[in-house]
């Protein structure tokens, strides 16, 4: 089976198990409040989305052992997670679009408290619970797999290790638009902290470590890191110049969230300094308008900084080629990791 029918073989499995492990948590809820809070959790988690972190954990097993079908049950756990951090950054950015529908605490205000006294704020207050509720299910689907407890303990200590560095990334996140010194140095740690390791890096190693093979990883955690950074570079290019129906938000959305992309440092940096001063104007405003954005996207292009951005990403998709290439393992797999770090800088959401 080629890279790309493995992967969309993968993705369903995943799926079906996502599906079957919120079919069995909701049938064990019999309170109403509870269980319709978690039919909404079972319903942002299934909408859309790539599957990329259980695939990757897959593969990283699959790269040192047999496949195993356990594997893939417990690889959900990931992808649980995904909703715990979207829902709680969707509170903290004040986003209302989350893969082209409104996002979690929109959704519940809508439903639930749309005519209530301080609904905005009760239902973010009922969204932070929802994703602690996602977190909790992430662990215990590690569990649930069916694994040796040995092999469960491995997958569930690694993901807590991913949560915590990722929280790491996320507080040096929430600072960044606050901090005049802010530069590459710090966006290069917050990537790898924040992205890398929670998107490709930290299933990558998760899934290996569970194989419970003992073997050198570094050259996997390196193939991972870069590939990892490529990826956040990439979205936030995806993030200015992307179409909103393939992105599922608002292409205004990072700008109005002050955030400090290497596109924006570096087109503060390469810029003359009206426009310099422009950009700065631009993140700080919290609602750029319209003609402010598309000057602010043609400053982008104009100063070199978007062409600065493509070409680190080549540059750092080669180099974690190189490291895959040195890495021990399946064949196989490994060919179908060097699709996956090819597809994330040419998708489309």
């Amino acid at each position: 089976m080629e890279p790309k029918e493995y992967v969309a073989a993968l993705k369903r499995e995943v799926e079906v198990n996502l599906d079957a492990f919120f079919s069995r948590k909701i049938e064990s809820i019999h309170d109403d409040t509870v269980r319709s809070i978690v039919e909404l959790i079972r319903d942002y988690t299934m909408r859309g989305g790539k599957r990329l972190r259980p695939i990757l954990l897959v593969l990283g097993h699959d790269l040192l052992a047999d496949h195993d079908d356990r594997i893939v049950k417990a690889s959900i756990s990931i992808e649980i997670s995904q909703s715990y951090f979207l829902i709680q950054d969707d509170i903290m950015d004040q986003s209302e679009m989350r893969r082209g529908k409104p996002s979690f605490h929109v959704e519940l205000y809508e439903k639930f408290f749309k005519d209530k006294k301080d609904g905005r704020r009760v239902a973010e207050s009922a969204g932070i619970i929802a994703s602690d509720l996602a977190e909790s299910y992430s662990h215990q689907a590690i569990f649930d797999a069916g694994l040796p407890d040995r092999q469960s303990s491995i997958g569930d200590s690694e993901l807590s290790s991913i949560f915590e560095v990722t929280g790491n990334g996320q507080l040096i996140d929430v600072f960044s638009p606050y901090r005049d010194d802010f530069g590459t140095n710090d966006l290069m740690k917050l990537h790898l902290w924040k992205t890398a390791r929670y998107t490709v890096e930290g299933p990558l190693v998760m899934g290996a470590r569970m194989s419970m093979k003992d073997a050198d990883l570094s050259g996997l955690i390196r193939f991972g890191n870069l590939s990892g950074i490529a990826f956040q570079l990439y979205d936030d290019i995806l993030g200015l110049f992307g179409e909103q129906a393939d992105i599922g938000k608002s292409i205004k959305s990072d700008v109005n969230e002050g955030k400090k992309t290497l596109l924006m440092l570096k087109a503060i940096e390469l810029s003359r300094d009206g426009e310099s001063g422009f950009i700065k104007q631009c993140l700080e405003s919290g609602n750029v308008s319209d003609v402010d954005f598309y000057r602010l996207r043609k400053i982008v292009e104009s100063s070199g900084s978007l062409d600065y951005s493509t070409r680190l990403i080549e540059k750092l998709t080669g180099k974690s080629r190189e490291y895959l290439s040195e890495v021990k393992g399946d064949q196989k797999t490994k060919e179908t990791l060097a699709w996956l770090s090819d597809f994330i800088i040419k998708r489309k959401n």
